[in-house]
């Protein structure tokens, strides 16, 4: 299997644990982080959206759609500048930057599998 797709297969597995558990338990991540504990309704529905987003990613992984793995971590990279944006422009939390560690890592072990394949995962598309 190429690596890169293998990277996105696998972590198909973080969006739908989180897709899950805010589908069946919403309240335990947000007493975790000390959110408060209201608009479930709302999370559930995130949580079914976030599931299906896991889904894509487990079948794309698993057809190799190497192009996706490079859009992929193009955005799992950039997470994290969009969410320190958020934070300082409508004065959030910062606990919300650091939740996007996972996605970050991911994006890196994606980035890792397409360098290693002589593939960019910004600039044109060709060999490094």
């Amino acid at each position: 299997m190429n690596p890169a797709c293998n990277t996105i297969r696998w972590f198909a597995l973080y969006p739908a644990s989180a897709g899950l558990t805010m589908m069946f338990a919403p309240q335990l991540p947000l007493q975790i982080f000390g959110f408060p504990v209201e608009g479930l309704d709302w999370i559930r529905m995130l949580g079914v959206v976030t599931t299906i987003v896991a889904y894509y990613y487990w079948r794309l992984g698993n057809a190799e759609v190497e192009v996706f793995c490079r859009f992929s971590a193009q955005a799992r990279l950039t997470i994290p500048l969009v969410f320190l944006a958020l934070v300082l422009l409508f004065e959030m939390r910062p606990i919300y930057i650091a939740l996007t560690a996972g996605d970050f890592l991911g994006g890196l072990w994606t980035w890792h599998a397409l360098r290693g394949l002589g593939v960019p995962v910004f600039g044109a598309r060709g060999h490094a």
